[in-house]
């Protein structure tokens, strides 16, 4: 299955009903038919003329600055942007863009910069969520063969986020949906799943643990090798599993590092993966962190999704 390249523009576009624009209240007139202009003024009026763009200078307060497009898109450190439920456009997953990498599979000119965007919308006024992800694998050092991207996963995603309130757990969380994820390659290189997916998670101030089950849908594997309706890869699940676990965690007392923990596998067959992300605030930008990454196991792309890859890497974050 091939995902249609136009789902980012999808994804924005549904988003402009969320852009509201703020209005103006007209100031009432207060002066008398009577009365001269300068006597007229009030004290409002004075410290309008004291505030003007004029005088702002002198040591009168600053206009206020324009609200952002999409104000969700501002980064966050107080909340964990996999689970909020904010209105309109927001985060989703990770989002990351890692120029230096290093993976014993991939090394030398083969060396890959990885990024990934991840954003949500919110549907409806209600917690219902359409998600897209997308992450990219570019040997940017390969001059000699047009520095290619090797691969591209792409996964569009609609689920509903239910949060009871229970006072014993106010922290639980459920999430129920279905997602798909492919290459957008050609056979033999067609790489694609379905799946229903369920979460249960639950997060304080400064934890979250979150337990991610799914069932794949199942597709035709008997029909011939060229047919791309057949199953391009039916053992995905013996290295990739059933579930994932993730934990992240801040530090500090101004709790602006994270560390995040993801862990998967099929424990009938042994194979799995783990990957370790740590951030900080980056010194030079208000909108960014700091990251380090490590990689271990089976399905990094869907490509390898049964080939082991390790890999490090660092570079910088939007949201995690």
């Amino acid at each position: 299955m091939r995902l249609p390249a136009l789902l980012t523009s999808l994804l924005l576009a549904s988003a402009a009903h969320s852009v509201s624009t703020a209005s103006v209240a007209a100031q009432p007139d207060i002066s008398g038919p009577d009365l001269p202009p300068a006597m007229a003024a009030g004290p409002a009026d004075e410290d309008a003329r004291g505030s003007s763009p004029a005088t702002a200078g002198a040591g009168g307060p600053a206009p206020d600055a324009p609200d952002p497009l999409f104000p969700n898109l501002v980064r966050d450190t107080d909340s964990f942007t996999l689970v909020n439920e904010k209105h309109g456009l927001s985060f989703h997953k990770p989002m990351f863009f890692a120029p230096a990498t290093w993976s014993p599979q991939y090394e030398g000119q083969k060396t890959e910069v990885i990024f990934q965007i991840s954003l949500k919308q919110r549907l409806l006024n209600r917690n219902l969520f359409f998600g897209y992800t997308q992450k990219s694998f570019w040997q940017l050092y390969d001059g000699g063969n047009s520095r290619p991207f090797r691969e591209t996963n792409y996964n569009p995603e609609l689920f509903y986020r239910f949060k009871p309130q229970w006072n014993d757990a106010p922290g639980l969380g459920f999430d129920l949906g279905v997602d798909h994820q492919s290459n957008g390659k050609d056979l033999p290189e067609s790489r694609s799943w379905n799946r229903i997916i369920g979460a249960a998670y639950y997060e304080t101030d400064r934890q979250l643990v979150h337990l991610r089950l799914w069932y794949r849908l199942p597709e035709n594997e008997d029909r011939a090798a060229d047919d791309p309706a057949r199953d391009d890869n039916p053992d995905i699940h013996a290295y990739i599993g059933y579930g994932e676990l993730r934990l992240q965690r801040k530090f500090f007392g101004d709790a602006k590092h994270v560390g995040s923990l993801m862990l998967r596998g099929n424990p009938a067959s042994g194979r799995g993966a783990v990957e370790l992300v740590y951030s900080a605030p980056a010194p030079f930008s208000g909108d960014a962190f700091m990251m380090f990454y490590v990689w271990n196991g089976y399905g990094e792309s869907l490509i390898d999704y049964n080939r082991s890859v390790t890999r490090v890497g660092i570079g910088l974050m939007l949201a995690r």
